[in-house]
């Protein structure tokens, strides 16, 4: 029973204290609760920023506990053993079938023995790290069967895993379901590298120095790059990967988010409604001018891959805004599997000055936000060489938020975490973000079927080796759009 507080002289009920949790993971015994989930909630507990919870594993395969609990334990470094036999000691696997409404009430009722056993006062957070094909039938059953319950003293909220739809009209779909049975502050879709240091950093960059916000339109800056490499290849990912590809598993979410967040408009207020409103109005203004795209050599003979599969696994896109604030303002985005190097970077180039001397700088002004595997910002200005007349060469003005502040940033999923646990908002997408970035890769996708004698490399697919910058072919595409990667 909720404890009572006195406030003149009214009787109000307190609310349900934020740091006790009820974790409901579905699809509980996948690879990311194994590798991020459960290591984030260890965190959680060992950080004291929740003091007690419940963690209820739920999927289709009949498993233990304990055993997905082992596969995760060697993902936490320095694992403290009272932390440990706490997050043991408040764990337990419910075996479901996430289409059948029995097994959500049957579900309900281990949630509830399990918060009266742990004494806790029914704040629930259900994460849905499956599929995104189930996340209409899963939304249906909870909401139907009062799973999730929001009261004066309890909150439930749902926490989405990208990719959310594999299509406009499948996403659509989504947040029409969500809208029926959910209210917006219930909802969080997940794009965790917008949970990384530097990216939630990037708003506060922008509008909080005068000599940076002023700068950013048309007038001043000559392009901007998106760039995420990875090294790895797909793995044990072959069936999911090849439903998607590079640019509905990367470029929808990830480089769009990124893009948005660099180019959008003043919002009223750094808050989480006006970000999401300013980002959702900049994503709604792009339009496709170009894109080239490329497979890596030996997909194909993946596990879970079909034997003439046209997914790509690398991507090159180029874009322009219709607001007036970027007329012209060409966006390049590039990610891709396998290449030479893994890096995750922002770069801004900013249009050359008049030059007034006889020996002009190559390079114009550049701010590059370096996200992964090392984080920090470099603003590459001109200089005089020293002992020289007019001779002149970049040098970097350098941020590190681990030299600066000598911090070590928490994990992505654990700020993940504890934004939902609070209730912030700012980085997680809105429902109209989704739709008009799916918007932008629908169109990629149709235009990659339609023969065009114009840009016949659309309609074609370019392999390279692994550990390659790109297909060999990009070089072509760069040269016509005047464009030179950083990475």
């Amino acid at each position: 029973m909720a404890k009572q507080k006195k406030t003149n002289n009214k009787t109000q009920t307190k609310d349900c204290s934020s740091d006790t949790v009820t974790f409901i993971i579905m699809g509980g015994g996948g690879d990311l609760s194994i590798r991020k989930l459960i290591p984030a909630i260890y965190n959680l507990l060992e950080k004291k920023t929740i003091t007690n919870c419940s963690v209820v594993l739920t999927a289709r395969s009949p498993r233990k506990a304990a055993q997905v609990l082992t596969k995760a334990k060697k993902y936490i470094k320095k694992v403290k053993v009272s932390t440990w036999n706490k997050l043991v000691s408040c764990a337990i696997y419910h075996q479901m079938d996430f289409s059948n409404p029995g097994d959500y009430q049957k579900l309900d009722k281990v949630i509830q023995k399990q918060e009266t056993k742990l004494k806790l006062c029914g704040n629930r957070i259900f994460y849905l790290a499956t599929i995104p094909q189930n996340f209409n039938i899963i939304t249906k059953n909870l909401a139907r069967t009062k799973t999730i319950r929001n009261t004066k003293t309890h909150s439930s909220k749902v926490v989405y895993e990208k990719p959310f739809g594999d299509n406009y009209k499948s996403a659509k779909s989504i947040n029409k379901s969500l809208k029926k049975h959910f209210t917006e502050k219930q909802v969080y879709r997940v794009d965790h590298y917008l949970e990384k240091e530097l990216v939630s950093n990037i708003g506060l960059l922008r509008f909080t120095n005068r000599i940076l916000e002023p700068l950013f339109s048309h007038k001043h800056i000559e392009s901007i790059q998106i760039i995420i490499n990875e090294k790895l290849d797909v793995q044990k990912r072959g069936r999911f990967y090849d439903n998607y590809g590079a640019l509905k598993d990367v470029v929808q979410n990830h480089a769009l988010q990124l893009l948005a967040l660099t180019c959008m408009g003043a919002p009223k207020r750094l808050d989480g409604e006006h970000i999401r409103a300013s980002k959702a109005k900049f994503l709604k203004s792009l339009m496709i001018k170009d894109f080239f795209l490329g497979q890596y050599e030996g997909y194909k003979n993946t596990k879970g891959v079909t034997k003439n599969s046209k997914t790509e696994t690398f991507a090159a896109v180029k874009l322009i805004s219709k607001e007036r604030r970027w007329e012209n303002v060409p966006f390049f985005i590039k990610t891709g599997k396998a290449l030479k190097e893994k890096r995750t970077l922002i770069q801004i180039k900013f249009k050359p000055v008049k030059c007034l001397l006889d020996y002009c700088p190559s390079e114009t002004n550049h701010l590059t936000i370096n996200i992964d595997p090392v984080d920090n910002i470099h603003f590459h200005l001109n200089s005089k060489v020293p002992n020289s007349h007019q001779k002149v060469a970049p040098v970097k003005l350098n941020f590190s938020q681990k030299a600066n502040f000598n911090i070590n940033t928490p994990k992505a999923y654990q700020i993940l975490l504890e934004d939902v646990i609070k209730g912030d908002q700012s980085v997680f997408v809105r429902s109209d973000e989704i739709e008009f970035a799916w918007k932008v890769i629908d169109k990629i996708e149709d235009l990659r079927k339609k023969p065009n004698k114009k840009y016949p490399h659309q309609n074609k697919l370019y392999t390279y080796k692994k550990g390659a910058s790109s297909p060999e072919e990009l070089g072509a595409w760069n040269k016509k759009h005047k464009i030179k990667w950083t990475a």
